[in-house]
């Protein structure tokens, strides 16, 4: 019989990055997120340039919920991205600072 592999059943379903909130926001946000197992975690901030901002998290951390909240006060109004990389998987959701 044919074997059909499926690319989307490799993602760990607790793989997650979740909208912000509240987005917009001014000036603080919460990232909340979710990993699968627990291996090397990123959450990193990126402005429309792509340059990065901000390193909020960098280390393993342990399956499951998590979240961290973001004070961009030193930061001008704009258009940023929020990055979840855990291994290979990256996720990224837009947010928008409002002064």
């Amino acid at each position: 019989s044919e074997m059909v592999i499926n690319d989307e059943a490799t993602i760990p379903k607790q793989f997650t990055l979740h909208q912000p909130y509240p987005n917009p926001f001014n000036p603080t946000t919460t990232i909340r997120f979710s990993v699968a197992s627990t291996q090397s975690s990123q959450i990193q901030i990126f402005d429309i340039t792509g340059r990065l901002v901000e390193t909020l998290i960098d280390e393993p951390l342990t399956q499951g919920e998590h979240e961290i909240v973001w004070n961009a006060g030193s930061q001008p109004s704009g258009v940023y991205f929020v990055r979840l990389q855990s291994c290979e998987f990256v996720q990224n959701q837009k947010v928008i600072l409002l002064k």
